[in-house]
């Protein structure tokens, strides 16, 4: 009976099918699909709460640049923007800025501060590897440094004066000190610059630094690693390709290549990114930001930046200059809200003096001194003696109210918030003369001072401001910024108590007294911080920049940026 029943079971579920009604199979059919299917479900939504997706290595980057890369060397690069850019991604630096524009450490392990601030000590981190698998050592970053000391070896000024005064000791391998003639608490952002490999460069005299084929094929110690590069027929470099650095320091990046694809024209180079041929443009014309927008592919990035648009009052060149009046009224005459939608499309912010707003570890406690007030610019006008004529314009006994404004005219930031100033001026009664010069003669004017008023794009200050170089009376000549010329010796003293002060919080109220001081007596007026605006695909992800302190630093992350993911256990 027992060995019956044994085998009973499998007969009967054998023939079970062949007793159901084609009703009792399709409920049945139906009740195995659903059970099946919630057994899926649910495997997949355990799956998913019980892991999260990650980045993962792979996938590549293009991005398209109009122009052509010079020198991939960081002591040459500064002055070009896509040489600066491919050089942050391949050198490393002792001090680098992060993603929002925060000094942090790079090749630096950590740092001292000695002698009241005159004398700076670093621990070089161990074990760096340069792309060819050389090591890193302080002998390499002393080495760089005398080459921008070096006038034979033709570093750009900003680099160069930068380092005249400092000198250099190398103690070891992985330990170098700098000492100072005079205490300056912004000298860690001076040790942002790359760091280029002794081994390499140590037999290339000077004149033959510009010619070294390793400007164009770099051996740096960066996130990324130069591959190759090709040519056309005649000559001109077409792409560009760097290699992830597995051995990078900081940390592996995710993308494992980055490209560089060069353009004649905006035109060639907007059409290479709508048939997905690059996946990132940077420097957006303002006026293009909104076409790029419409699109669901594209992530618009803006970052502020530390760089801010002012108009310098040269008071020795002008008699109407010289007078306080005018200048307040000139001030006040300014609508920098009609500027910043006019040119920059709203990508801007309004400065009301040299201490950018919401930008590093300093910001300005200004408010609008000048603001936006026709009214009041009139009255100062008429006050100082400058009387209305029937035609619109003013004039002083016989001398006519008019000031020469002395621009850049190879860039229309410039020359279109040029046009803007001249407007809003001569509706109080200011004759405007627009001063265009291109970039040779604009040297050759601003260097000797030789104009009434120059409008100027100030380069990007860092994430600390330290208006000695460009405020203080010692400035005033050539390779000093003081482009206003401005003298006040209270403002002078403020300013060399606050850059000799390593106390973050005395330096501002010290920056604080300066602002109201120099603001008083209206040497300049500060426009806007312009905002870089850029584009990638939406596929990139990772990138969370939201400051600047110059344009390569948009890569500060790049080592987060990623296309590919894995999922993973929470």
């Amino acid at each position: 009976m027992s060995k019956q029943l044994r085998f009973s079971f499998p007969d009967q579920l054998k023939n079970f099918g062949s007793v159901l009604s084609k009703k009792e199979k399709f409920f049945l059919y139906l009740a195995v699909l659903i059970l099946v299917g919630s057994l899926l479900t649910w495997s997949l939504k355990y799956y998913i709460s019980s892991t999260q997706e990650v980045p993962a290595i792979g996938g590549e980057y293009t991005e398209g640049v109009i122009g052509q890369p010079s020198y991939i060397n960081p002591v040459l690069a500064p002055t070009n923007e896509t040489d600066l850019a491919i050089s942050r991604l391949i050198f490393s630096s002792l001090m680098t800025y992060d993603n929002n524009g925060a000094l942090i450490k790079d090749l630096a392990k950590d740092y001292r501060i000695e002698d009241d601030g005159k004398k700076y000590i670093f621990d070089i981190k161990q074990g760096v590897k340069w792309h060819d698998d050389t090591e890193l050592t302080a002998q390499d970053i002393a080495f760089t440094i005398e080459i921008i000391k070096n006038k034979l070896y033709n570093a750009p000024l900003v680099l160069r004066g930068d380092w005249q005064d400092i000198s250099v000791n190398v103690e070891n391998d992985y330990v170098l000190s700098f000492t100072l003639k005079e205490p300056s608490a912004s000298f860690l952002n001076k040790t942002t610059f790359g760091v280029l490999p002794h081994h390499i460069f140590d037999n290339i005299t000077s004149d033959k630094f510009r010619l070294s084929e390793f400007n164009l094929k770099p051996v740096g110690s960066g996130p990324f690693a130069f591959a190759h590069y090709e040519q056309d027929d005649e000559g001109n470099v077409i792409s560009y390709q760097l290699l992830a650095n597995s051995n990078y320091h900081g940390g592996r990046p995710y993308l494992e290549k980055i490209n560089f694809d060069f353009y004649a024209d905006k035109e060639s180079l907007y059409e290479a990114y709508k048939k997905k041929e690059v996946n990132g443009l940077t420097a957006l014309p303002y006026e293009e930001v909104a076409n790029f927008s419409q699109r669901n592919d594209t992530d618009i990035h803006v970052l502020k930046t530390s760089q801010y648009f002012a108009t310098y009052f040269n008071q020795t060149k002008s008699i109407p200059l010289a007078s306080i009046e005018v200048r307040k009224a000139l001030l006040y005459a300014t609508n920098k809200q009609e500027i910043i939608d006019g040119f920059f499309k709203g990508y801007a912010s309004a400065v009301f003096s040299p201490i950018i707003p919401d930008f590093g570890d300093f910001t300005t406690t200004q408010s609008e001194k000048y603001p936006f007030d026709q009214a009041k610019a009139e009255e100062l006008l008429e006050n100082s003696g400058w009387k209305k004529q029937e035609d619109g314009t003013r004039k002083k006994e016989e001398e006519i109210l008019k000031i020469s404004l002395t621009v850049h005219s190879e860039y229309p930031s410039y020359t279109k918030t040029a046009e803007f100033l001249k407007s809003q001026w001569e509706q109080v009664g200011v004759q405007v003369e627009i001063s265009l010069l291109g970039e040779l003669e604009f040297q050759n004017a601003i260097t000797p001072r030789e104009y009434q008023a120059v409008l100027y794009g100030q380069p990007y200050i860092g994430n600390d401001p330290d208006p000695f170089f460009f405020w203080h009376s010692s400035r005033k000549k050539n390779p000093g910024q003081n482009f206003a010329l401005y003298e006040n010796e209270e403002v002078d003293k403020l300013l060399i108590d606050a850059r000799g002060n390593i106390s973050l919080e005395e330096r501002k109220v010290k920056y604080a007294e300066f602002e109201e001081k120099m603001l008083n007596d209206a040497p300049a007026l500060f426009i806007c911080s312009p905002q870089f605006v850029y584009i990638t695909n939406t596929k990139i992800k990772g990138d969370e920049t939201s400051a600047i302190v110059n344009l390569s630093y948009r890569f500060s992350d790049i080592n987060k940026w990623y296309i590919k993911t894995v999922r993973e256990r929470r």
